[in-house]
């Protein structure tokens, strides 16, 4: 068996002794791990060509530009679902003490009542009106409290 050969099935036969993912080979170590497996076990009579090495090497700096990419991409979507849960409890406190029209998640059927509190179950905004927990979504009208 060759060197890269070694990395990936150990001489023994069995199975891999680890996997490489993308992000482990994007992160540099077994990248180079593995490039080294490769210089050590060519042959110094033939070496690889030096095209076919900068390839290798472009493609690395690609992996490494995606996994930066994908850890970017990852944190702009936290971002965007904290703004959304922001903006939802933003419009759930305007709604406190407010007259709502809802549907009752349970039964289907038309209900009202004033907006006692909000709160954030999984995710989702939920009033309290009338002892009764309203998720948001299950509003269809709001009107002011006459005093």
């Amino acid at each position: 068996m060759d060197a890269i050969t070694d990395q990936l099935i150990p001489p023994s036969g069995g199975a891999p002794t680890r996997e490489f993912s993308t992000e482990s080979l994007a992160s540099g170590e077994d990248f180079f791990k593995l490039v080294t497996a490769q210089l050590r076990g060519q042959d110094p009579l033939e070496p690889v060509e030096e095209s076919q090495f900068m390839g290798q090497l472009a493609q690395f700096a690609q992996l490494d530009e995606s996994a930066s990419t994908n850890e970017q991409l990852k944190n702009l979507a936290l971002l965007q679902e904290n703004l959304a849960a922001l903006q939802q409890m933003t419009q759930g406190v305007g709604l406190i003490g407010q007259s709502v029209e809802f549907t009752d998640p349970s039964s289907g059927e038309g209900r009202s009542g004033v907006v006692d509190a909000v709160r954030v179950e999984n995710g989702v905004v939920v009033l309290d009106v009338a002892g009764e927990r309203v998720p948001l979504p299950f509003l269809s009208a709001i009107t002011t409290t006459e005093e």
